[in-house]
């Protein structure tokens, strides 16, 4: 209900003749709802607005599985592929999965550092948010018997894969169907598989020798079967290989 003009009158004045505590008590315990509403909506907007000003934009995504770069090596490619494709690295990003480990390991904590970097994996290349995977030979294997990675050779056929990619191409074993689970479940006695042979991958250590890094083991590069971004994980293996 509007307070008559005189009361309004006597408000003001008495809140005038406040000391500066009292007053700040007074619009505290009358105003307090609105005050807390104006907060929230303040801390919202804000952290909405760094979000959107500090988030970059992801231009690719790749894997390291059973690898790791020195991260001066591994940052200086990636901010310097970002550059070549014309963006800039405060805005635009390799987006990269470091620590990602697979083995067929018996041993308890190897297991469940692989089983949980599995999970992690699949999750990202469900997402469609893996395009090239980096490996070491025990990674490709088990990338490749499972089917992940993406057959080259049609690649290759229509020239879409770069000159030089064609000459580190190798092949491995894609498993079509096998009879694990009935292994698994002590319904077979021995192991059976229906496989074929696919050209999957770039022996990459050559690669990265050339970029400067030193790696004890082979170091191969797939891509992964289902990305979208086939044109930009086509433009990385270029760019790694200098063209």
């Amino acid at each position: 209900m509007k307070l008559p003009e005189h009361e309004r009158q006597a408000h003001r004045e008495a809140f005038a003749a406040m000391s500066l505590p009292k007053k700040a008590e007074y619009i505290f315990a009358y105003y307090k709802l609105p005050i807390v509403l104006v907060l929230i909506a303040a801390v919202a907007i804000g952290s909405v607005t760094h979000r959107l000003l500090t988030e970059k934009h992801a231009l690719l995504y790749v894997a390291y599985v059973n690898v790791t770069l020195p991260d001066d090596d591994d940052e200086r490619i990636a901010e310097g592929f970002v550059r070549s494709q014309g963006a800039h690295p405060q805005t635009s990003e390799v987006y990269r999965y470091h620590g990602l480990y697979l083995a067929e390991a018996e041993d308890t904590a190897d297991h469940q550092l692989s089983y949980a970097s599995r999970l992690k994996l699949l999750a990202a290349i469900d997402a469609e948010e893996v395009d090239l995977v980096i490996m070491n030979r025990e990674a490709y294997d088990l990338l490749s018997h499972s089917d992940y990675l993406l057959d080259l050779q049609e690649l290759l056929k229509d020239g879409r894969l770069d000159e030089k990619a064609s000459e580190l191409l190798t092949n491995n074993v894609v498993v079509l169907d096998d009879n694990r689970v009935e292994m698994e479940l002590g319904e077979a006695d021995t192991y059976e598989a229906t496989t074929e042979e696919h050209t999957n991958a770039l022996v990459a250590t050559d690669i990265y020798a050339a970029q400067g890094i030193e790696l004890t083991d082979d170091v191969y590069l797939g891509i992964i079967a289902n990305t979208p971004r086939m044109d930009t994980s086509l433009a990385y293996i270029a760019y790694l290989l200098g063209s």
